[in-house]
């Protein structure tokens, strides 16, 4: 017959090795968290949005008139005879129907160089 003393040895041996697995993953884990994704590693960038960098963005109005409509593009010529592309979706406001031709005022949000319109305005 098993004496009692080597169950309990055994089992005892069984979770301690349980609990220093437990902590050699902890301890793995933690080297993974304070990895720093806007460290400098040579031949990679660092992630803008992880950084706490805002991406380049811009809110400004355009007034120009429209010249063709593609699908949700607009081409538009501003005032100062530069012709320049706008993207309208859904989310767009726009007051009225619009067609090439008409002269318009657009709020538009520029993120790295996409024009995005969010509201448009025919004018007069």
């Amino acid at each position: 017959m098993v004496s009692i003393q080597k169950i309990i040895g055994v089992i005892s041996l069984s979770y301690g090795l349980v609990l220093w697995l437990s902590l050699f993953n902890t301890t793995q884990a933690d080297e993974y968290r304070m990895f720093d994704p806007c460290a400098e590693i040579p031949g990679r960038q660092p992630d803008p949005v992880k950084c706490g960098e805002k991406p380049q963005q811009g809110l400004h109005t355009i007034t120009g008139e429209i010249l063709h409509i593609n699908g949700a593009n607009l081409l538009l010529k501003k005032t100062n005879g530069e012709e320049v592309l706008l993207h309208i979706d859904l989310s767009t406001q726009m007051k009225g129907q619009i067609s090439p031709g008409n002269r318009i005022d657009a709020t538009v949000n520029e993120v790295e160089g996409e024009k995005h319109v969010l509201s448009l305005n025919k004018t007069k």
